[in-house]
């Protein structure tokens, strides 16, 4: 086997998961691979830099848990470990029978983005301002050998939307609340149970329109109390940043994909 996923099974051996069928579900930012047959999904970091990122979003996902949050939780009795042959970290999550990327009724969805901002109020695990996502993506287009797949306009055309939404930003005050950081089809579920809430990587402190950014624009009728100016500042920034980070993976013929459409949002 490879050996993210070798990690992922010997790690969850230890903690008594026998897995004798596993499969790879996706590799982009981590390595993601179902137990099977155990209702159990492995996270793999196999980059340096986001070892720490799902040791933090295990411990927030074990606050949400505690008060009830409506997530796919940490598999009880286990915690972050670093597989030793390889150094990667590996967390253990149960798996929900669900389906992703699936339409929501607006209200609904609404509704439950609600309950999960009133969990995450109750936590206390310490997050970055959501400020800190967008500086690192800015400083990731300087980066010649990581944007190696993305055209030099399109990464000037960028660096201006950073530079002008960032500028823009800068004048702002709004009131700062828990959020998911990036709460978009891809990550919650449709369950039998109802909609649950995964990958909680990029929590962070934020104004609510930062997490109503990843909603679709349909939505905006039904977000009558959000400032509407700051929420399309918003989303031409989360557009900056899904671009870069998507051209970054390009190798991944989806990311691909989304970063030029990401592009093509910015520049309507």
């Amino acid at each position: 086997m490879r050996a993210d996923i070798t990690a992922a099974v010997q790690v969850a051996e230890a903690f008594g998961v026998v897995s004798n069928d596993p499969l790879l579900l996706h590799e982009t930012n981590n390595t993601v691979v179902w137990l099977r047959p155990e209702p159990v999904v492995a996270k793999v970091a196999t980059r340096p830099d986001a070892r720490d990122d799902i040791r933090s979003e295990h411990a927030i996902a074990v606050e949400l848990a505690a008060v009830g949050g409506e997530i796919a939780r940490p598999l009880p009795g286990t915690e972050p470990r670093v597989h030793e042959e390889t150094g990667f970290v590996v967390t253990l999550w149960e798996r929900l029978d669900g389906i992703d990327r699936a339409e929501v009724e607006p209200a609904a969805l609404l509704q439950s983005l609600g309950r999960l901002h009133v969990a995450l109020a109750e936590t206390s695990r310490a997050l970055p301002s959501f400020r800190s996502a967008l500086v690192r993506a800015r400083a990731a287009l300087e980066d010649d050998q990581l944007m190696a797949a993305m055209q030099p306009g399109d990464r000037a055309f960028l660096r201006d939307a950073y530079d002008d939404g960032l500028s823009a930003l800068a004048e702002t005050t709004p009131q700062e609340h828990r959020l998911h950081g990036e709460p978009h089809d891809a990550n919650r579920l449709v369950t039998a149970a109802g909609l649950r809430w995964i990958d909680f990587e990029s929590c962070c402190r934020g104004p609510l329109e930062w997490d109503l950014a990843f909603l679709p624009r349909e939505f905006d009728t039904q977000l009558g109390d959000a400032d509407h100016d700051l929420l399309a500042l918003l989303r031409r920034l989360n557009s900056a940043r899904v671009a870069t980070w998507c051209m970054a993976q390009a190798r991944f013929p989806d990311m691909r994909h989304h970063g030029a459409l990401h592009l093509a949002l910015l520049r309507e």
